[in-house]
């Protein structure tokens, strides 16, 4: 599962995932029940679930708050919910908030610091979340669950895991076979925002009604496994110890599942409170889905539609090819103000015009093979474009010839992530840590990376999430020589990865990145002694793009406390 870090969103994605098989394979081989790697840090998992969830007088010791972007703040107003869709979701909170517990309020202050994920994921959910939103409340469902895609995904209905998690949803191959997602060389459920969320908001409820209706319980099952969350149940109850949620001996990252959830609900209650302003977006469906007559290509659609064939796709990421599968999936999402004219004009067009393709009939001599190499497409393409099973063809056979190129086509994905090169990194280990090859980090940038410099943006390509590095709670007494020691790691190391100046001093609650380079935050609150030269040296950047991202003149002087953005505003 796509799943997000204590340290980066989506420079350090937050997204998380259901990496589980399906409940019935889950319980009779439960290691297997969540077997997509985390991405939140372990060490810091770990630290969380030993110190602070284990009672709430712990939380005491560490407020462990987001900083307030004014002294001053205004409420956020928030508008009706009839009017706004946040505002629907928000009304419909039913989940306990567990507010005083340690690791929501770390995942609180995560969100609040690192807001372009956050602003990121708003954005992505435009078109999708009216859908989610019906359908949770059509279910009766806490509708905190229309938050989940936050986590799962940044809202991104193409997020890829590289263990085969996908979609909105993060559903895996198992999990979507039990849920009857279909997927084939056409068609992926998964990657198809209506029909994941149906089946995800499905297996949700059949975990809630397994847990006797403990939510906390069905969520941990979506991320782990319910498999293992069985195992989790029966261990403590053999050990007379608590059943619920926070107390259970769950994996690392399923103890940092719900936190993140509750955070994010912590920050729509009061979200100025956190320096986040929440967009607002109309309550009425942004996208609509089209039943289509018959196999339709995508290029056609999108020109009676329109629109380019990049944004249908967008709207689309479940189709994988050129045209809609024969006599298989025959719905799009289309935009929402054009939904009723492209339904008229399918109606009235003639159900042959909707393929881009030629037609060849077959003679004497020809082969599969050589009208692949002919037309210039695949031998797999022919077959699957005219349902054929094997490489026999016949004299006299229509055969359709789909447009070239178009047979490998598949959905376009999220621009690529952009990376910040931190002092001493190497293409190399750039590569290994977002899991892709130093070869296509050379294509994605060309000949800027033949020399790496700090505070230089690369981009990473077909990367569904960048991971974070692992990081620890400091606790009082730490020093940056014992958690060095402890992680087996130098002392200049944990500087250089956290932007750390000598002297400067740790604080409890606070946390440290202890194998890879902390994510850049999007503010900085200054303080006492800073300078914009220290603070661009520290997060390596020129001190011209520290002024241009706060729109400072160069007589412009910083005081303690002020808020500095560090990497650019999100757009709508």
């Amino acid at each position: 599962m796509v799943r997000p870090i204590l340290g980066c969103l989506f420079l350090a994605g937050i997204v998380s995932g259901c990496a589980t098989t399906p409940h019935g394979d889950a319980d009779t081989n439960p290691t297997q029940a969540g077997d997509r790697p985390s991405t939140v840090p372990a060490a810091a998992a770990k630290t969380l679930k030993k110190t602070a969830d284990q009672g709430h007088d712990d939380d005491k010791t560490t407020t462990y708050e987001a900083p307030v972007a004014r002294q001053n703040y205004v409420p956020h107003k928030w508008p009706a919910p009839s009017q706004d869709l946040w505002s629907k979701i928000r009304a419909g909170f039913k989940l306990d908030p567990n507010d005083e517990r340690r690791s929501v309020r770390v995942w609180t202050q995560y969100y609040a610091t690192h807001t372009s994920h956050l602003s990121h994921a708003l954005r992505r959910a435009k078109p999708f979340l009216w859908h989610v939103v019906h359908q949770v409340e059509k279910r009766g469902m806490p509708t905190e669950i229309a938050l989940l895609p936050i986590v799962e995904s940044g809202y991104n209905p193409s997020a890829k895991s590289y263990v085969g998690a996908s979609g909105l949803w993060q559903f895996m191959p198992g999990t979507a076979d039990h849920m009857s997602l279909p997927r084939d060389w056409w068609y992926d459920g998964r990657d198809d925002p209506i029909a994941s969320t149906e089946a995800a908001l499905n297996y949700l409820q059949s975990l809630h009604q397994r847990y006797d209706g403990d939510w906390l319980l069905a969520l941990a099952a979506y991320n782990a496994g319910p498999g293992r969350v069985d195992n989790a149940i029966a261990e403590a109850r053999a050990h007379h110890k608590p059943t619920d949620y926070w107390d259970l001996d769950l994996p690392d990252e399923t103890t940092q599942y719900v936190p993140q959830l509750l955070a994010l609900r912590r920050i729509m209650m009061t979200p100025a409170r956190f320096g986040v302003n929440w967009p607002t977006l109309a309550n009425a469906p942004r996208t609509r889905v089209v039943k289509l007559p018959g196999q339709t290509s995508m290029q056609v659609a999108a020109h009676m539609l329109g629109i380019s064939e990049k944004k249908l796709r967008r709207l689309n990421p479940g189709m994988r090819r050129w045209a809609s599968e024969p006599g298989g999936h025959d719905e799009l999402l289309v935009p929402a103000a054009k939904a009723s004219a492209f339904r008229s004009k399918l109606a009235r067009i003639n159900p042959s015009h909707l393929i881009d393709h030629r037609t060849h009939v077959v003679r004497r001599g020809d082969s599969l093979s050589q009208l692949a190499q002919h037309y210039g497409v695949s031998v797999a393409a022919l077959r699957q474009a005219n349902n054929l099973h094997s490489n026999r063809i016949r004299i006299g056979q229509s055969l359709t010839v789909p447009r070239p190129g178009s047979h490998e086509s598949a959905p376009p994905a999220e621009p690529a992530q952009t990376y910040v090169v931190q002092s001493g990194d190497t293409l190399w280990h750039i590569a290994r840590r977002y899991s892709v090859s130093v070869a296509s980090l050379k294509r994605a940038n060309g000949a800027s990376v033949a020399t790496l410099r700090p505070g230089q943006k690369i981009r990473i390509p077909g990367s569904a999430k960048p991971p974070a590095p692992s990081t620890v709670v400091v606790h009082s007494g730490d020093s940056l020589w014992s958690i060095a020691q402890a992680n087996n790691v130098t002392v200049k190391q944990l500087r250089r990865w956290n932007r750390m100046d000598k002297g400067t001093p740790l604080q409890p609650g606070s946390t440290i990145a202890v194998d890879g380079p902390a994510p850049l935050p999007s503010y900085y609150e200054v303080e006492p002694g800073d300078s914009l030269w220290s603070i661009a040296n520290r997060f390596s950047m020129q001190v011209n793009t520290l002024r241009s991202l706060n729109d400072m003149n160069s007589g412009a002087t910083i005081q303690p406390g002020e808020r500095l953005r560090l990497q650019p505003e999100v757009s709508g």
